[in-house]
């Protein structure tokens, strides 16, 4: 039998998905708020295990790394299920005059031939993160040699302010860990991880190699 959520852990639900529709205008201030100002730092790691010509970022939000990669002159293709994201990064990207392109989808279903992306990013992603569905086809979309970079958060620390305010940013989600972690090993790329900082909240970035075939065997 299903349990019901705790009132607190439904109401944080609640209101993270309403971040991605009625209240997606405020996304980037909570975002900022809950973090104590260090969301884009967070965020910006993720810029340092991209390589290749070819980049997808899956779940772009409002467009601030998309924005990003490509002011870095980054060959970047955006990927993001919710409408109201959509059209928050359309204006975003309009005003600072770049030209993205962008395609509105689900990660369990990318509308792209294989063998597509050098490296195909993610940052604190969603449910979509533990569905194997997923990260086949991550790996299928991308190149022999290229990587997989998943970018999240883990709290360190007992500070009732902090768990307080990284449950709000990360709703609870019991068994994610162990589901994320299963659905990875089923995806056939050579899986590592970093962990980038110190302190109560450290950058976790996981990674992926789309190993060649002949790899593989040898």
């Amino acid at each position: 039998m299903l349990r019901s959520l705790h009132p607190i852990s439904a109401l944080y639900t609640f209101f993270y998905r309403q971040l991605y529709t009625r209240l997606a205008w405020a996304y980037d201030g909570v975002s900022w708020l809950v973090s104590l100002g260090r969301w884009d730092g967070w965020r910006r790691v993720a810029l340092g295990f991209v390589s290749g010509a070819d980049v997808l970022e899956v779940g772009f939000g409002t467009g601030e790394l998309l924005s990003e990669m490509a002011s870095r002159g980054m060959a970047v293709t955006g990927l993001e299920p919710s409408a109201a994201m959509q059209r928050i990064t359309a204006r975003k990207l309009g005003v600072r005059g770049q030209d993205v392109p962008r395609v509105q989808g689900f990660a369990q279903a990318l509308p792209f031939a294989d063998a597509t992306f050098d490296t195909v990013l993610s940052t604190f992603p969603a449910g979509f993160a533990t569905d194997p569905a997923t990260h086949a086809e991550f790996a299928r979309i991308l190149r022999p040699g290229g990587w997989l970079v998943i970018v999240d958060v883990a709290l360190c620390s007992d500070n009732p302010l902090l768990r307080l305010l990284y449950s709000i940013a990360f709703p609870p989600k019991p068994g994610a860990t162990a589901k994320f972690r299963q659905a990875l090993d089923g995806s056939g790329l050579r899986i590592a991880g970093r962990i980038v900082g110190q302190g109560a909240v450290r950058v976790v970035v996981t990674l992926g190699e789309k190993v060649a075939s002949d790899a593989r065997v040898a």
